[in-house]
Formats: C-alpha cells, sequence, structure tokens
C-alpha cells in the first residue's frame, strides 16, 4: 500500500469513526472511567497492534480470517474489525497531536507500520463484508454476512412464539446483555447483531449473538469467573420480525423502527456454537441462562464496587485491548501474547487518565464539518514529502 491509497483509506476511516463517534459522544457509567479508559486503550493500541498483526500474518492471511468469519456466532465481525481504525488510528492521532500537531512527528518506522496495519484492515474487511465493502456504513447501514443457505437453514428452525413467550424471550435477552456489558467494562465486545436477512416484503431474520459468557471452563478476562455459570459460552437469537425496519452500525448495533420490537418478533431460533459445529437449542434453555445472568451481574458489580478507579481504568483499557484476541484465537496464538497494557502505556497515559478524563486529541473528532475541511480529516494523513 502506497502513501496515496493510504492516505485515502484514512481519509474514508476519519469519516466512519467521525459517524460512530457523533451518533455514542462521550461514555460514563457508574462504575467505570469510560471514557478514560477508552483513551488509554487507543494509545497502548497503537503501541501494540502492529505487532500482534505480524504475526497473525504469519499464520495466515487477512482475506482468509474474513472469508472464514462470515458464520454464526463468528468472533470476528462488523465491531472486531472496525477495532483497527477506531483503536490503533485514534491512538495514532492522539499521539500526533500531543506532537504539535503534526504529523511528521510520526517517526518513519512508526509510518511503516501505520501502513502496514491499514492494508491489513482493508484486506480483512473487504473479504469478510458483502461485495468487497469496507464497512457496515457502506454497505447501505446492512450487516449480512451470511450466505442464503444457512439462512434458509436457520430459518427451517424458527419456533413460533405466543406473546408470554416473547416476553421471556426478551427478558432474558436483556439480563445477558447486562451481564455481557459489565463483564466488558460497560462495553458491547460480547454482542453481534446482523442482518436483516429477507424473508418476504415485510418479514425479516435478525441475529443478536452473544459470546464469551462464563460457563465454567476459562473465563475470558481475569475478573470473569463467577460462582454463577452460563448452559453454553454463547449464545445467538435469531429472531423473525414483521414489519421492522432495521439498520446497523460499525459497532455491530441494531437501529430498529420500531426501537423496540417485542410486539413484531412471530419467532426465534437460538442457537450456540462450538468450534466448527452451531446446534439449536431448546427454548427452555432461556430459564437457566436467565439465573445464569442475573446472579453473574449480581457478583460481578459486588466484585467491581470494591475497586478503585486505578484498577478500573486498567481493567477497561486491558478489556478494549483484548478485543484482538478474537483474531489471535483464530491463528491459536492468543496465549503467546502479552496482553497486559505496554510500559509506556502504564508510566505515561495511566497516571494521565487517573486525574482526568479529558484528551486533548479528542475534541478534534468533534470539529464542524466545515473545519474539517478546512484543516483535514479527524485522523492525520501521512506526509507525502
Amino acid at each position: 500500500m502506497d502513501i496515496k491509497e493510504a492516505n485515502d483509506l484514512i481519509a474514508h476511516a476519519s469519516e466512519l469513526v467521525d459517524y460512530q463517534v457523533s451518533k455514542r459522544g462521550l461514555l460514563e457509567t457508574q462504575l467505570f472511567p469510560v471514557t478514560a479508559y477508552i483513551c488509554v486503550s487507543f494509545y497502548n493500541a497503537y503501541d501494540m497492534l502492529y505487532d500482534i498483526l505480524k504475526k497473525i500474518s504469519k499464520k495466515t492471511t487477512p482475506e482468509i480470517m474474513g472469508r472464514e468469519s462470515r458464520k454464526i456466532l463468528s468472533e470476528i465481525h462488523a465491531l472486531s474489525i472496525f477495532y483497527i481504525p477506531l483503536y490503533y488510528m485514534v491512538g495514532r492521532m492522539g499521539e500526533i497531536q500531543r506532537n504539535g500537531a503534526d504529523p511528521r512527528s510520526e517517526s518513519p518506522e512508526k509510518r511503516e507500520q501505520t501502513l502496514f496495519v491499514l492494508d491489513f484492515w482493508k484486506r480483512l474487511a473487504t473479504s469478510y463484508f458483502k461485495d468487497e465493502k469496507i464497512s457496515v456504513y457502506d454497505s447501505n447501514k446492512k450487516n449480512m454476512v451470511l450466505n442464503r443457505s444457512t439462512v434458509e437453514k436457520t430459518l427451517n428452525n424458527v419456533i413460533d412464539l405466543s406473546k408470554e413467550e416473547v416476553i421471556k424471550l426478551k427478558r432474558t435477552v436483556a439480563n445477558l446483555e447486562v451481564v455481557s456489558f459489565l463483564d466488558e467494562c460497560e462495553a458491547r465486545a460480547k454482542i453481534c447483531d446482523h442482518g436483516p436477512y429477507k424473508i418476504s416484503d415485510n418479514e425479516s431474520l435478525v441475529f443478536r449473538e452473544i459470546s464469551h459468557l462464563y460457563n465454567g471452563n476459562n473465563p475470558h478476562f481475569p475478573w470473569s469467573e463467577t460462582n454463577a455459570k452460563a448452559p453454553f459460552n454463547n449464545i445467538a437469537f435469531a429472531f423473525r420480525l414483521k414489519d421492522v425496519e432495521n439498520n446497523f452500525d460499525d459497532f455491530a448495533t441494531l437501529d430498529s423502527i420500531p426501537q423496540d420490537f417485542t410486539d413484531n418478533i412471530t419467532g426465534v431460533a437460538l442457537l450456540t456454537r462450538s468450534g466448527e459445529k452451531v446446534k439449536n437449542l431448546d427454548l427452555n434453555i432461556l430459564d437457566s441462562f436467565k439465573d445464569y445472568s442475573e446472579r453473574a451481574n449480581k457478583e460481578l458489580f459486588l466484585k467491581f464496587s470494591k475497586w478503585d478507579r486505578k484498577q478500573r481504568l486498567i481493567a477497561g483499557a486491558y478489556a478494549y485491548c483484548y478485543g484482538y484476541a478474537r483474531y489471535t484465537n483464530f491463528v491459536g496464538i492468543t496465549g503467546d501474547i502479552n496482553w497486559d497494557l505496554t510500559e509506556r502505556t502504564m508510566n505515561t497515559y495511566v497516571p494521565m487518565f487517573l486525574e482526568s478524563d479529558f484528551d486533548p486529541g479528542i475534541p478534534r473528532l468533534f470539529r464542524s464539518k466545515s473545519k474539517k475541511r478546512k484543516e483535514g480529516p479527524s485522523l492525520y494523513l501521512l506526509p507525502e514529502e
């Protein structure tokens, strides 16, 4: 990838990042300093991602990763692909901003690394998304990754639901979302929505997948182990929806009209993945998932409530950067990676964000459109000289 191609890609990545950030804004929760740890994770990704992708590239190609991830309950999906331009490139933006807003402050070695990271992202994304698009946004805000045979097979296993069963289903999904968010330090990394897969003029199939639940085996994070155990470590809900308009974003989040589509659910298929096998689950498994989520949520909340800001800050940044374990899992090298925050992150950025949630680079993302046209994209272009 040459400089011109990279800069075209950076300019487009800026549009994607600007759009997503404008939808979410700055974040804070009762427990975690979310905005602060996200900023720490960006700088940490700028430090560590190149080395991780280089190791992965010795085992496989981005094209293989993309093609083979177009399946139900894949670890690599729209959100985990968007991690690359979001984490690494925003971290790079912050570093340049701190160095006088001069892109030439990035060392020649780091520029080469940036070219490699961008190339990896483009090849992975265009292999994953339909018609070689690079994002959900570029796919007309649709996130359709499954082939028709997989959709048809899922449809054959959809169970018609009564109103009472729909209410029970939605309650279970909501409880699982809560514990998934909490375990990820109030982030949605465990949740992926994709679709819509058309059934008829007014019906479609939409998936909500939840992964890395604690089922008694290896905990996803050091803190994930609870006395409560999920019956399976992942579950996909394939909703058959009627009269719902469905759009998606690069956080793999469904944006539906109506927003609450409870009354529009006419059926569901429940699925879980183990290795290469996907199997159907009966509706009666919902009770076990509901019990797990309610008890695990209480355990995790109690655990986190005893932590101080530094522990929560480091945990959140760690969790964000551990998102790249979804890539290393693909080639079986996760155990070979040191996932701790880098020494530079610990010495420079953790102390800084212990004192403040503000990053001087972040306002660059919130400039007006006219300012961006005049000053350049949010994610600094590579110098061409």
